[in-house]
């Protein structure tokens, strides 16, 4: 039987590659029925009509808006701190005071959602849906796994009933969502069953043959990440080469120039701190606003605007017409201020004001080709393209670029004007010279033909600044010889084009009304796609839902049945936000291994881990892991200089984490001195009672004094040589320092000794 499974898996698996990449935009996301009476469509439209009405009502609640924005942390064990004789007594104290404070007695409302109970009307249509299924309707059937598994309208998660409805459909009729869903739950390892590559590649298989979207970007990933199967950039090429040209039709099927982009995938970490509750490094954490920050700004700025700051109302036209995590893309909004600027710089359409100063000359040109562009695509208004032209043809004047942009999508395709091949060329080039990535990914797909150099060189600038069709453009004319660069720019069209298949804004949504649970398998169906953001995620989700359960004895891992499961599955996905350099992730894989959750325990692993991320990513919290890991020699040969090492970059890397690195300091001064004392092995030279190290600033600095030092000035040089210059003084102050703070620090350890410094 397990042979027959092989050749069927590696059979489908081949003949994959090879999609149809006829545009599925239009796939069904439930199967038709067409056998059913009209009665049952009617009852089940109507049922799900209530159903999404009460969940958009839920979603808009005040009260469910970041509910649990508190409980969404991880802590580290730091009962090692405690003497042994009290450790029991403040665990159990910890456990008393957390209950008080509503941290554990919630935990399955926090994670399943904890909603009130369900109105009437919501009972009566689930019931209704629940009856449909249990006839044998298949949008019912789909409709109730559906609910099931991500505990739609208040209803509780069940992951093993959902797994068989979606069974069931994937085998009965061969729905490719439900054979998607299937291959999902055997990826993950939910609804009872064990994590199985070979039944999550066969069943995945089978949805992208049908050219279901989510299915070939999962295969894409674990062909190109090598997860359940050999890795295979052919293969990924083929998968991301399909889903990225959806991507591309579905964005040209939009307005002129295209759809704007979904919406910023949001790193929850960054609302919490960092993946550990503090900054970590340079780039554990985004610029954060929150948003009673983002509320004092926007204010700040509207009352500007009322006094007619013409600076203050293109900020907030920017902010409307593009969208913002507090702020939705409001095209009204945006209008009404843009109206303001117009009424201050313009005479008329078109018409600029004369004697206008250069900061609003430049204005102006911008509110003009917002103007233009929105007026050409209707936004906010009917689409008027005489209107349109007016307003380009005045910010081409003030030179602005995405008025030429406009312009020549204008004469390329003749809208209020006859088609002008030449004249198009030339506004896309004009639009190049501004550095508008759309005008440049314009004139290069114009120009490939003659000057394909140039127009190279333009579609990579505009990739840089994330230009979708650049990176599209690129990826086709590497596919052919540059496999890995073609499936890197694939893959970005993929993640960030993703229209018709991301499973991020249903998670995002979920997590903002509290249901963690449905939020944490949004984003693992993310993260089986090979999202980064997804990945990071879905692990920070499931350590937090697993610290949480373990301190509660009588608590179930919902998602996975055992501890095992749920910790193997969160290693995982650290593992993949680490390869993909997520930020805090490869930190986050090495105390997996340190404390052997969800694989044996490893410190050799460990420290691997921990040296990456300090080396690559700067990660302060890592550098004193491994500063503590050479002084005790764990994982690794027991060494006080490096242990030293790590300890003073920690301190350095991270002014918040001070007094933790001085006592660590101080600890190993005292190990350092015990070990001398009973003559083991600690070194040739004084570890810290030597010259505090030159920093690199100060060898720079040093190196232009040299420098500035004229050739011929031997006398100057001859004193510096005899010491007769203040040099000496300066490193006999130095050593002096170094002596006094080391010994401080020794003095601080000793009082402390007898309870915190367990000799080794």
């Amino acid at each position: 039987m397990r042979c027959g499974w092989g050749v069927l898996l590696w059979a489908l698996a081949a003949g994959a590659v090879a999609l149809d990449t006829t545009d599925h935009t239009a796939e069904a996301t439930q199967p038709a029925d067409a056998t059913v009476d009209v009665h049952a469509q009617e009852s089940l439209a109507l049922a799900l009509e209530v159903l999404e009405q009460y969940e958009q009502a839920e979603g808009r609640a005040p009260g469910r808006q970041r509910r649990y924005e508190s409980q969404l942390k991880t802590y580290r064990d730091i009962s090692w701190m405690i003497p042994g004789i009290a450790r029991p007594y403040a665990q159990r104290a910890a456990r008393l005071f957390m209950r008080a404070a509503g941290l554990t007695d919630h935990v399955g409302e926090q994670y399943a959602g904890g909603r009130a109970e369900q109105p009437a009307a919501v009972r009566r249509a689930i019931g209704t849906l629940r009856e449909l299924a249990a006839g044998g309707h298949e949008a019912a059937q789909f409709a109730v796994a559906d609910m099931e598994t991500y505990g739609k309208y208040g209803s509780a998660i069940e992951l093993g009933s959902a797994l068989q409805r979606f069974q069931r459909l994937a085998d009965g009729s061969g729905n490719a969502t439900a054979q998607y869903m299937v291959g999902f739950f055997y990826a993950a390892g939910l609804g009872g069953v064990d994590a199985h590559n070979g039944h999550a590649l066969l069943y995945t298989t089978l949805a992208a043959i049908q050219g279901h979207t989510a299915a070939e970007a999962t295969l894409a990933f674990r062909h190109l990440a090598g997860v359940g199967v050999p890795v295979s950039c052919e293969r990924a090429l083929g998968y991301y080469q399909a889903v990225a040209r959806k991507a591309v039709a579905h964005y040209r099927a939009g307005p002129v120039m295209g759809r704007h982009m979904p919406d910023y995938r949001v790193r929850l970490a960054d609302d919490h701190g960092g993946a550990y509750g503090v900054r970590t490094g340079p780039y554990s954490l985004h610029k954060l606003v929150d948003q009673r920050s983002f509320d004092e700004l926007l204010q700040y700025h509207q009352q500007n605007a009322l006094k007619g700051e013409l600076k203050a109302c293109m900020t907030l036209v920017d902010l409307y017409y593009h969208g913002h995590r507090y702020a939705p893309r409001n095209f009204a909004v945006a209008l009404k201020y843009l109206r303001q600027v117009r009424a201050q710089l313009f005479a008329g359409p078109g018409e600029v004001r004369a004697g206008l100063a250069p900061a609003e000359a430049a204005l102006a040109a911008q509110a003009a080709a917002m103007l233009g562009v929105m007026s050409l695509r209707g936004e906010g208004m009917a689409a008027d393209p005489a209107a349109a032209q007016a307003w380009l043809n005045a910010g081409a004047k003030l030179g602005s670029g995405m008025a030429f942009n406009a312009l020549g999508v204008m004469h390329q395709q003749g809208i209020s004007m006859p088609a002008n091949r030449e004249r198009a060329i030339e506004m896309f080039k004009l639009a190049a010279e501004r550095r508008h990535h759309g005008g440049q990914v314009n004139f290069a797909l114009a120009i490939a033909d003659v000057l394909p150099d140039v127009a190279h060189e333009n579609l990579k600038r505009a990739a840089e600044g994330g230009h979708i069709l650049a990176h599209f453009h690129l990826a086709e004319l590497y596919a052919p010889t540059q496999c890995g660069m073609a499936v890197a720019s694939y893959k970005y069209v993929a993640e960030f084009g993703d229209w018709l298949h991301s499973p991020i804004p249903r998670a995002a949504a979920a997590y903002r009304r509290g249901a963690l649970d449905a939020a944490a398998l949004g984003y693992m169906q993310a993260a089986e796609m090979g999202y980064g953001v997804g990945q990071l995620n879905a692990a920070l989700l499931l350590e937090t839902a697993g610290a949480r359960l373990s301190g509660n004895s009588s608590a179930e891992y919902r998602l996975f049945g055992t501890r095992a499961a749920h910790e193997r599955q969160t290693l995982a996905y650290w593992t993949r936000a680490a390869n993909q350099n997520m930020p805090d992730a490869r930190a986050k894989q090495g105390d997996h291994y340190y404390y052997g959750r969800g694989v044996a325990r490893d410190a050799e692993r460990a420290a691997a881990a921990y040296t990456v991320a300090a080396e690559a990513d700067a990660n302060a919290l890592a550098m004193w892991n491994l500063g503590y890991m050479y002084e005790n020699g764990d994982g690794v040969r027991r060494d006080f200089y490096l242990a030293k090492r790590w300890y003073d970059k920690s301190i350095e890397a991270n002014e918040a984490g001070r007094l933790a690195g001085h006592l660590a300091l101080a600890r190993l001064c005292a190990k350092y001195m015990w070990a001398w004392l009973i003559g083991d092995d600690v070194g040739e030279s004084p570890l810290f009672f030597a010259p505090r190290p030159v920093t690199r600033e100060e060898e720079e600095a040093a190196a232009a004094r040299n420098d500035a030092q004229a050739p011929d000035d031997w006398e100057h040089a001859a004193a510096a040589d005899t010491g007769e210059d203040s040099q000496d003084d300066e490193t006999a102050e130095e050593v002096d320092e170094s002596l006094s703070g080391n010994i401080f620090f020794i003095m601080l350890f000793l009082a402390a000794a007898w309870m915190f410094l367990p000799f080794r």
